[in-house]
């Protein structure tokens, strides 16, 4: 995969999904559960469900996306995007939480990072190549 096409991935990334993120903006923010529920991208092409996938961590689920994401996805060969993990974070503190996320269209694992900077409002950020290509966006809480 050359630079151009990591790019790309990367780019996708913040489109599908899974994630350096600003402080919370109030202490409700701040709090680990804030970043349990629904959560659609900026695009508004998907919806994921962040849970408790475990005592440590919190994994963030496809619960609903387009045509054109799923058709992207298909094409980086997940075949069944409705019910992928593409997130998956620990707590680290400070709003933050840190972890990998999964670019379906890609087919790639990246580092992830996820931040609480408002209410319902968290940044994730995705690199790959050691931190060398980051993409970053905004999702807003829907429920």
């Amino acid at each position: 995969m050359d630079a151009r096409q990591l790019t790309k991935a990367l780019q996708s990334l913040a489109a599908s999904a899974a994630f350096a993120l600003a402080a919370a903006a109030s202490p409700a923010a701040a709090q680990p559960d804030a970043l349990l529920g629904q959560w659609e991208n900026p695009k508004h092409s998907m919806v994921v469900d962040v849970s408790r996938c475990n005592a440590d961590n919190y994994c963030a689920v496809v619960i609903k996306a387009s045509a054109k994401a799923q058709a992207n996805a298909r094409k980086g060969g997940t075949d069944h995007f409705i019910g992928t993990e593409i997130l998956r974070v620990r707590d680290s503190g400070g709003s933050t939480f840190k972890g990998t996320a999964f670019d379906p269209e890609s087919n790639m694992h990246v580092s992830a990072t996820v931040r609480m900077v408002g209410p319902g409002v968290m940044e994730m950020r995705g690199c790959a190549l050691l931190g060398l290509v980051c993409e970053e966006q905004r999702w807003t809480k829907v429920n």
